[in-house]
């Protein structure tokens, strides 16, 4: 189990990096550390820096540009101070990483840019003020929350990680999901790359091993695996409550290929490159694959 010393040094380390991302208008702020260190009072510390690239340009064109301005970012950090030391990594071809440190801790700034655009324009915030007098300030673009907790929901459904269940936890506990934050949720889910139906109806993980060694001493006050596990169950519940007759038939047109947009009214939705390619992705399928995949996702959203 990572000590909470050793937590709060990251945090340290990625206010201390903050600016030098916002330098970066291309960027916004999405994820943990935009929820937790922004938007609430720091009920959980976040140690990573996850970014979605604002413009729509072309793949390769923006993978370019993400490159360049991680570069930058380095750049700028290392000269600043000698101890901070900056290495790129590519983890995927669409996944890029900067990794920071300083001598006493590391951090991730991470960007895909796959996931590009966003359903509503990004927030200037402020860093929130208890993390403010502990850590320093910041002030960066923050995604909205329709796109915040949209894309959370989704991760935390897909990689079932304790830190996606606790934000989500507290998502449920203190907000409640509006219709907007659902619709968020709707725009993620197209636009991932698991599939909808892996993503409605997930094979549920043993979360004890992350939660031992990768989230406890993260969080202000005591969280029990079983409310983890609870959450779990609660996002289902909610989300099969959520779903009207005209949301289930605009998910399965997208996965026939012929998306219903009129049945999702929301500006822009079609454009994002992310649901693009995964529009393109299924009709690339066979048409005995594509056939058997419509007709199971039809019994998934039979069960919602």
């Amino acid at each position: 189990m990572t000590d909470r010393a050793d937590y709060e040094r990251q945090v340290r380390l990625l206010v201390r990096v903050l600016p030098y991302v916002a330098e970066e208008k291309a960027f916004a702020l999405k994820g943990g550390t935009a929820i937790n260190l922004f938007l609430r009072d720091m009920p959980r510390l976040s140690v990573d820096i996850d970014l979605t690239y604002l413009p729509i340009a072309n793949r390769e064109q923006s993978l370019h540009d993400c490159r360049a301005a991680l570069q930058r970012i380095g750049q700028s950090l290392e000269t600043s101070s000698p101890q901070i030391a900056t290495a790129a990594q590519s983890i995927s071809r669409d996944q890029l990483r900067l990794l920071v440190s300083d001598g006493e801790a590391r951090i991730k700034v991470e960007v895909s840019p796959v996931l590009r655009g966003t359903l509503h324009p990004p927030i200037f915030r402020d860093i929130h003020p208890r993390v403010a007098d502990r850590f320093g300030f910041a002030r960066v673009a923050v995604l909205d929350e329709p796109d915040l907790y949209g894309g959370k929901i989704c991760a935390a459904l897909d990689r079932q990680h304790p830190r996606d269940w606790f934000d989500v936890m507290l998502l449920l506990r203190e907000n409640g999901f509006t219709r907007a934050t659902f619709e968020g949720f709707l725009v993620y889910l197209i636009s991932h790359n698991r599939s909808m139906a892996d993503l409605l109806e997930p094979r549920l993980q043993d979360l004890s091993a992350a939660f031992e060694n990768q989230f406890q001493g993260m969080t202000e006050q005591p969280v029990l695996l079983h409310d983890l596990v609870q959450t779990r169950s609660d996002l289902l519940k909610s989300l099969s409550q959520l779903f009207t007759a005209n949301d289930k038939s605009f998910l399965l047109s997208v996965k026939q290929g012929e998306p219903n947009w009129s049945l999702l009214p929301l500006p822009g939705v079609s454009e994002l490159p992310a649901v693009r390619w995964k529009l393109q992705n299924i009709r690339a399928m066979s048409q005995l694959k594509h056939k058997q995949a419509v007709a199971n996702f039809k019994d998934v959203l039979n069960r919602l």
